[in-house]
């Protein structure tokens, strides 16, 4: 069966006050992702809005020039202020790996919580992000769930990034954290799985490999490949400026070898300089896995990266009653004008 993009297009008119009341037609779409179902609306009428999120350039300055000494992830600090692991787990307590320290989470959120300092410093603009940093700090996430697998039996973990504090980062210092768990995985991933799990019984073929091919045809969302990750901008977007990347066949974060740790740090911080090109500042992404140690055929481990509200003295806030109460999602740029933009970068 081929993968259906279905889509539900409106035309809703009315005396707009922007326009001196004249009869105004705006259109709405109302999109299903092909895999899992979940819905999505496209505003177009809200494109104007996109200017309310550009970067307050002398607040973001003032940010970067925010005096370090009271932060404890910078150089000098990161070893005498945060919390170490018992011995028996990690020896010395942390995983360092070039400039990223690895600790455990002062404020555990499930039984493996971590965080990843990307390096030593303090403030770094999005699009001047080097993606050896982020390498390297994936490496040390990589090196985590390698021992907590071995010796915990952890077999569902996930890895998160909070940009700034409009995507929920309390601390200036880029860090990435990352949750081990041996319960069960996150609705997203179970969700994935199950979904990617059914398609390919129905199908007898990887949907994810059939998504790539039919996206790299249509020439639409696909935007490219680096490496053995694949980078695309999903037919359904949860959030604003969503770009996908997955990395091909493979399910679990046990599979990647170097490379592709490398080829994912640099899909984003290609990404985070389109963002940042564009004039916004803040950002989140998510790595996700199946579980830890078993191969599926099935699903992909991959990469969610969103735009968020930029650094603003009067920030406004980006996320809503529809995703918020009935999880739908809300995106004021189509993905293929998103994709057709981001491509440039890659």
């Amino acid at each position: 069966m081929a993968i259906q993009f279905n889509k539900h297009t409106s035309d809703v008119l009315l005396h707009n006050p922007l326009k001196d009341f004249k009869m105004d037609s705006q259109t709405v779409e109302s999109r299903v992702d092909p895999l899992t179902g979940h819905t999505t609306v496209v505003r177009t009428g809200r494109k104007f809005w996109g200017q309310a999120y550009i970067t307050d350039e002398k607040l973001l300055g003032e940010i970067a020039k925010e005096a370090t000494e009271r932060c404890f992830f910078c150089p000098g600090k990161v070893q005498e202020s945060t919390p170490r692991y018992p011995e028996e787990l990690i020896p010395g307590g942390r995983i360092v790996v070039g400039e990223a320290c690895l600790f455990p989470n002062l404020f555990a959120q499930k039984e493996y919580s971590a965080v990843v300092v990307i390096g030593h410093q303090h403030f770094i603009p999005l699009d001047q992000f080097p993606s050896q940093l982020l390498g390297d700090a994936f490496k040390a996430c990589a090196a985590f769930f390698q021992l907590i697998y071995e010796r915990k039996s952890a077999s569902y973990c996930e890895i998160g990034f909070n940009y700034l504090f409009p995507a929920g980062s309390s601390l200036t210092h880029p860090h990435v954290q990352i949750t081990g768990s041996n319960w069960r995985p996150t609705f997203l991933v179970a969700n994935l799985q199950q979904s990617s799990q059914n398609y390919y019984l129905n199908n007898n073929s990887c949907y994810w490999a059939d998504l790539i091919e039919t996206e790299r045809k249509r020439g639409e969302r696909y935007i490219g490949r680096l490496g053995n990750t694949e980078w695309f901008t999903p037919f359904a977007p949860m959030r604003e400026d969503e770009v996908h990347g997955i990395v091909r066949n493979k399910s679990n974060f046990l599979e990647f070898d170097n490379a592709d740790w490398e080829d994912l740090a640099d899909g984003i911080t290609r990404v985070f300089k389109f963002y940042r090109d564009g004039g916004l500042s803040s950002c989140n992404f998510g790595l996700y896995s199946g579980p830890l140690g078993e191969k599926v055929d099935y699903l992909w481990a991959g990469v969610k990266i969103v735009s968020r509200a930029s650094v603003q003295t009067r920030p406004i806030n980006d996320v809503w009653f529809s995703q918020n109460i009935f999880f739908d999602g809300m995106v004021t740029k189509p993905p293929e004008e998103l994709a057709g933009e981001v491509r440039n970068y890659f």
